[in-house]
C-alpha cells in the first residue's frame, strides 16, 4: 500500500513539475440551457386602425407549457429528436386578444418574421416569415400571411434557400428583408423564387414585383 501512494504522489510531483509557474488553465463551463429567440413585429393585422404586437412564442406538450429555455444540446440529430419527442412548437401570438394564434408547428422558431405593410389595400397588414423546421434541407419557403375572416390564412408563399440567414460575425443580417429574395425598393416589395431561378437555368437572381391577393 505504501509503495502505490509513493508512486501516486512521484506522479503528481513530475506532472506538477512540467507545468510552467504562472501558466493557469481556464475551465469554461459548459452551458446547461439554451434561451429561445422571441421574435416581435408591430402593426394593424386585423384592420381596426390600431398598432398591435405580434410576437413569437415557444411551447412544449402540445401547447401545455409556454418555455423560455432547452437543454443545451451538441448533435443537431439529438436536438431534432429532443423537438419532436417534447413536441416543442412554434406560434406567433398577438397582444390584440381578438387576433388568434398561428400555430406553425413543431420548429426550432422563425428565421424572420417581417411587417409587410398592407399590400392588397384591404387595410391590414401582411406577413412574412421563414420557418427553421427541424428537418435536414436548406430549402425552404417564404410565407406570407394575412388574418382573414377572424383566421391566418396563407396567400402567398415562395421558395428561398436557407443559406439567406447564413451570415459570419462581422456581417449583422438585416431584419426587414431576406437576402436575394425578398427586400424593399422605393416604397414597394420585389421577391425571387429560388425554384424558378433553378427551373430557368438563371445564374442571375431577378427580382419581381410581389403582388399579393385579397382574402377570399
Amino acid at each position: 500500500m505504501k509503495i502505490k501512494i509513493s508512486l501516486i504522489l512521484i506522479t503528481l510531483f513530475i506532472l506538477i513539475s512540467f507545468t510552467k509557474k504562472n501558466e493557469v488553465v481556464k475551465v469554461i463551463p459548459r452551458a446547461k440551457s439554451e434561451k429561445l429567440e422571441s421574435k416581435s413585429i408591430i402593426g394593424d393585422f386585423d384592420g381596426d386602425k390600431k398598432t398591435d404586437t405580434l410576437f413569437e412564442i415557444h411551447t412544449s406538450g402540445d401547447y401545455k407549457k409556454v418555455i423560455t429555455e432547452v437543454p443545451f444540446i451538441d448533435e443537431y440529430d439529438n436536438m431534432v429528436d429532443y423537438y419532436f419527442k417534447n413536441s416543442i412548437r412554434t406560434s406567433l401570438k398577438s397582444s390584440n386578444n381578438k387576433i388568434k394564434n398561428l400555430d406553425l408547428g413543431i420548429s426550432f422558431g422563425v428565421y424572420c418574421l417581417i411587417n409587410i405593410g398592407d399590400n392588397n389595400n384591404d387595410k391590414k397588414d401582411e406577413i412574412a416569415l421563414v420557418i427553421d423546421y427541424c428537418d435536414y434541407s436548406s430549402l425552404n419557403s417564404c410565407i406570407i400571411y394575412s388574418f382573414c375572416n377572424n383566421n391566418w390564412e396563407i396567400i402567398k408563399h415562395f421558395t428561398i434557400n436557407e443559406n439567406s440567414f447564413d451570415y459570419i460575425e462581422s456581417e449583422k443580417l438585416e431584419p426587414n428583408k431576406i437576402n436575394n429574395y425578398l427586400e424593399k425598393k422605393d416604397g414597394k416589395w420585389f421577391y425571387a423564387d429560388a425554384l424558378e431561378i433553378f427551373r430557368s437555368y438563371d445564374t442571375i437572381m431577378k427580382m419581381k414585383r410581389l403582388k399579393i391577393k385579397k382574402c377570399q
